[in-house]
């Protein structure tokens, strides 16, 4: 196998990761949406969390890394520890895992033909995954000041 597929199979890896945690940060907004099941919802967060860090393990491993990426910093919530700001963290960070995943894919699609352009949306989607990576942090946060009235 050549290193050129071996990027491109990274690239490939890094979008299915997004999506999966996509799916998962969409059920776990959906559980605290409804204001029950936190063990159930601690389980897709943390299944999200994993392909989050899959995803940007692939994109590193495909070279899309670079000193532009950003600092994962916590996102900002506001003062309330509530269920309602948990799903909106979850919510926010499967749409990122959506549109990174978007990026990936189309990284995939241009990788044989130009190079650069793939190596573009490779890193919009690693940007991406950053973002989504704070709000599931601070979707995980909120959590724990739940968790303990609840579990």
């Amino acid at each position: 196998m050549s290193t050129k597929h071996s990027k491109k199979e990274h690239l490939e890896a890094a979008a299915s990761h997004h999506e999966q945690a996509a799916r998962y940060h969409h059920a776990a907004s959906r559980y605290f949406e409804a204001g029950k099941d936190y063990a159930h919802t601690a389980h897709q967060a943390m299944m999200a969390h994993g392909h989050t860090l899959h995803a940007i393990a692939q994109a590193h491993d495909a070279g899309a890394h670079s000193a532009n990426t950003p600092p994962i910093t916590p996102a900002s919530a506001g003062s309330g520890a509530d269920s309602a700001n948990a799903a909106k963290h979850h919510a926010l960070a499967a749409e990122f895992h959506e549109q990174a995943a978007q990026h990936m894919r189309h990284a995939v699609k241009l990788f044989d033909q130009d190079r650069s352009a793939a190596a573009h949306d490779a890193q919009l989607a690693l940007s991406l995954a950053v973002r989504a990576l704070s709000h599931g942090n601070e979707a995980a946060r909120l959590f724990i000041k739940l968790a303990p009235a609840e579990v």
